[in-house]
């Protein structure tokens, strides 16, 4: 668990494509250690998971991530308005989002990322390029955010939620906690979301076992689509036990 009075710096990306694949990645610096967290879905691969929290931290403004299976590159090519993001790693598909609390079991296989984010208005923008998983290579043409800050203390702690959409490059959105309403069910994953006065539709979901556990799931409505980050503050729910 990092130090709660650690400094931090993060980069992360998060992008949709219409009627196509989204991916949530980001890297996490802190003093002693990296974070990694790539969860990518498509309607032909389904939701595949690839995570490590125990990476050498990188060196330098432009993240380098290397370990066992993992390789990560995200490249400033023109301040504030162009970066690049590679990966090459195997990772997990989960056929449950709830696995990722019971030691992240599925599908292995190769995974591979190569995308362009350039602005279009501020954080927001376009995002295009390619997804690999497995032997399908899925074409990657949408709008995503993405964002580099530095903080103190762990943010994944406590209780909040946020929702990040676009309709196109160069609008977008971002709502926090009591503006964003969460329809969850039982085992408190997503099935509706309300932010900003706009109803989206869960189209897929991820369980992050961070120091808190984080939902991620994916959003679509009519004229849009984005993330929902949901930090629940606490443990999973215990399930009941099967039959």
């Amino acid at each position: 668990m990092p130090d709660p009075e650690a400094t931090g710096e993060a980069w992360s990306l998060v992008f949709a494509c219409p009627d196509g694949p989204g991916g949530f990645v980001r890297v996490v610096r802190w003093p002693d250690r990296a974070w990694f967290w790539g969860y990518l879905v498509s309607p032909a691969a389904g939701l595949v998971v690839v995570r490590d929290h125990d990476v050498a931290p990188p060196r330098g403004r432009s993240p380098v991530l290397r370990a066992d299976g993992l390789w990560c590159e995200l490249t400033e090519e023109t301040p504030g308005e162009h970066w690049s993001v590679g990966l090459e790693a195997f990772g997990v598909r989960l056929d449950d989002p709830l696995d990722a609390e019971h030691g992240e079991r599925g599908e292995r296989l190769p995974v591979g990322l190569d995308v362009e984010w350039e602005t279009g208005a501020g954080a927001y923008g376009s995002v295009h390029g390619v997804l690999l998983v497995g032997t399908a290579r899925l074409d990657v043409d949408g709008t995503g955010v993405f964002e580099h800050s530095s903080f103190t203390g762990n943010p994944w702690v406590g209780a909040w939620r946020r929702v990040t959409w676009q309709r196109d490059a160069t609008h977008g959105a971002t709502v926090d906690d009591d503006a964003v309403a969460v329809d969850a069910d039982a085992d408190r994953l997503p099935v509706a979301v309300q932010a900003g006065g706009v109803a989206f539709t869960v189209t897929a979901t991820a369980v992050v076992p961070a120091t808190s556990r984080v939902v991620l799931a994916r959003l679509d409505a009519p004229d849009g689509s984005g993330w929902l980050e949901w930090c629940q503050g606490g443990a999973a729910p215990a399930r009941p036990p099967a039959g």
